[in-house]
């Protein structure tokens, strides 16, 4: 199989967890790149795009390709930051291992945790790299304890710093104990050995009869364990002195999943049960990353899972059932693409200007019809409401939020139904404002923004019987004359609105009824209350009068529209406001102040679950109290805290929240602006 020769990794983990630089260093180490860039310098291989240097982190995910030891290894650089934890996501759809950073001096911290959570369900091998061990004040010990808390005893160092901090040189092999091994190294031998022997009965059983286990067996056991996900290497570095480095590149090789031993990625055959591809099948691919390049245009990078592809092939996109066909395929490193003749099963390429595809695309040959189940990305926590600079953008606008929605699955905008707001959605305040500079970059449409309108809704609380309008108008011409009785009651939440003709005989003609539910359906729309739509209710037209000359449509619409609203305001009106599950992740330490700040936003506690130093606090609040809380919570913690949140449901305002709401609303009416 020509795919063991690949080896596909994604580096992870919390920003500033120092995974560029180590992907920069084991460019450097592996001679795929001359000269050794610098995150503060903005000139590394994977950090390219202009905000990524202005804001000196990751915002993006980067490829990165190398050869070492007769292997290709293909680098993913994902960002560690929650905002763009999108990239992440994706990327760990199109390898066989992560690669996790966790910086000495910072220990582990909340993405890394969450990330960890993810893979150990999807049974993703993985390695974690100890970075920045020449950091002042840092210790292999409160590491390593820090480490194991948070991810489990199995996590064992398959080498061990010689030294803390600033004199760290090198790294000792606990594996195979070198002459000289430091007492350190020693120690930890015999509990790697016994970590590795428990994966396999046989090789277990010798050596507990005090054979002595041959290093090839020891070394194939060990990847079999870490490829059955029973134990985790850990490994030390200082990627700026390229210390340790060597090693992390012989872990990848050496240890580390190729394709071929990873087949069970599942496919779902479409009304049938999943299956497993196999890379010797029909060409299959997976889109996982979409880039509008300002020089070749629309970039999108796929794994391939079985099969191979040429320039010029042909192939079907599962979602469209239409066919595509590549132009030139690309190898991608950093901003740089080197054109290749073939992409074989187990590769990571790129291909230009096919501006069909999207995120999740199942790309196959004809022959099949599998596809790939889709990235589940979180739901975007933050909204702003956005508006032209200049007018006649609104095209323009448009289109580029398409553009930029198009590559990134948390970023959203829809036009408000209820506010008639142009919205915009994201995971923080940071990931919409980059969005909205490259739109400006790009694009060269500029908004201001805003923070939007609660979309709040209309409804009752109680029936009312028999309510009655007259509506009477005399020009000099025909008049106007309508007369109506309904009754009017509540329904369940989210059961909508519902009209009933109850008349018996000719009191209303039958087109007429019509004009009603016509008249009432426009007031429901324009809101009764504060001029938010109304819903969940029933409305039965009881009785009514008409007048052989001067009733007509637009009377009996007018009628209507007055008799709900007056039959509306003695029905218990409130307002329904959106409830949304909060779920916090933080250390320990903060629990209090969050718990505590959560009961002042008017939010319940549901469950709280603790991880080792961190805990997870999930809720629900209004949506109203919770607009600016991904800035205040990372004021709160330090950095530390991170949440996600989805909808829920619709729920009663409280009474003196509602008398504010509509005495600001009859005010900004009464300004013009409502």
């Amino acid at each position: 199989m020509t795919s063991t020769r690949f080896r596909n990794a994604a580096l992870v983990g919390h920003e500033a967890s120092g995974k560029t630089t180590l992907a920069e260093a084991m460019l450097h180490k592996a001679k795929a790149i001359n000269r050794f860039g610098r995150v503060v310098d903005g000139n590394t291989t994977c950090d390219f795009d202009p905000e990524e240097k202005d804001q000196r982190k990751s915002i993006d995910s980067a490829l990165a390709h190398l050869t070492w030891k007769d292997h290709d290894i293909t680098l993913i650089d994902t960002p560690g930051a929650q905002d763009f934890v999108r990239d992440a996501l994706s990327a760990l759809h199109a390898v066989e291992m992560a690669v996790f950073c966790v910086d000495a001096g910072g220990g582990v911290k909340v993405n890394t945790r969450l990330l960890w959570a993810k893979l150990m369900a999807q049974a993703l091998p993985r390695i974690i790299v100890v970075t920045r061990h020449d950091s002042e004040n840092v210790s292999f010990d409160e590491i390593l304890g820090e480490i194991r808390e948070a991810f489990g005893d199995r996590c064992i160092p398959l080498n061990v710093p010689d030294a803390d901090g600033p004199d760290f040189k090198a790294v000792q092999s606990t594996l195979v104990l070198q002459d000289g091994a430091s007492e350190r190294a020693k120690a930890l031998n015999e509990q790697i050995l016994e970590a590795i022997v428990e994966s396999d009965d046989a090789v277990l059983e010798r050596y507990f009869n005090g054979e002595k286990i041959p290093e090839e067996d020891i070394s194939r056991t060990f990847r079999k364990a870490l490829l059955g996900g029973t134990l985790t290497p850990i490994l030390f570095v200082a990627a700026e002195k390229e210390i340790g480095v060597e090693e992390v590149l012989d872990a990848i090789v050496d240890y580390g999943p190729s394709p071929a031993d990873r087949p069970v990625r599942v496919v779902q055959k479409e009304g049938e049960d999943p299956t497993d591809v196999q890379e010797d099948g029909p060409f299959t691919a997976f889109v996982f990353k979409l880039v509008s390049d300002e020089h070749v245009g629309k970039l999108c990078f796929f794994r391939i899972f079985s099969g191979s592809i040429k320039p010029g092939d042909s192939f079907k996109i599962a979602r469209t059932r239409k066919s595509a066909r590549t132009g030139q395929i690309y190898r991608v490193q950093g901003t740089h693409q080197e054109a290749m003749e073939i992409a074989e099963a187990g590769q990571i390429v790129a291909v230009a200007k096919i501006d069909e595809l999207a995120l999740s695309d199942t790309l196959r040959a004809p022959t099949v019809d599998w596809v790939f189940p889709a990235i589940e990305y979180p739901f975007p926590m933050v909204a702003f409401s956005v508006h032209p600079k200049s007018r006649g953008d609104e095209q323009k606008i448009s289109t580029a939020l398409q553009k930029l929605a198009e590559e990134d699955r948390t970023f959203r905008f829809e036009r408000d139904e209820t506010t008639r707001e142009l919205v915009i959605r994201g995971m923080s305040d940071l990931h919409l404002q980059i969005l909205l500079r490259r739109m400006k970059r790009r694009f060269k449409v500029e908004v201001e923004t805003r923070t939007p309108k609660i979309p709040y809704k209309e409804t009752i609380t109680k029936g009312i019987k028999y309510v009655e309008y007259t509506h009477k108008k005399q020009t000099g011409g025909a008049g106007q004359f309508a007369r109506v009785y309904i009754d009017i009651e509540p329904t369940e939440r989210g059961a909508g609105y519902e009209f009933k003709d109850k008349i018996v005989g000719g009191s209303i003609d039958q087109p007429l009824r019509g004009s009603v539910d016509k008249g009432i359906h426009a007031k429901m729309v324009e809101g009764v209350l504060a001029g938010y739509p109304v819903v969940d209710l029933k409305v039965t037209l009881v009785d009514g009068k008409t007048h052989p000359v001067d009733s007509k449509d637009i009377a009996f619409q007018i009628a209507g529209r007055e008799v709900f609203k007056k039959a509306f305001m003695v029905a218990g009106p409130v307002l329904l406001e959106p409830i949304v599950d909060i779920s916090i992740t933080a250390p320990n330490a903060f629990m209090g102040d969050i718990i505590s700040d959560l009961n002042g936003r008017r939010g319940r506690i549901v469950n709280t679950t603790a991880n080792g130093g961190m805990q997870t606090i999930d809720g629900r609040v209004p949506l109203a109290e919770i607009m600016k809380y991904s800035t205040e919570l990372k004021s709160k913690t330090g950095g530390e805290g991170t949440y996600s949140i989805a909808p829920a449901h619709y729920d009663a305002v409280p009474t003196h929240i509602q008398d504010k709401i509509v005495a600001r609303a009859r005010l900004a009416k009464e300004k013009g602006e409502g």
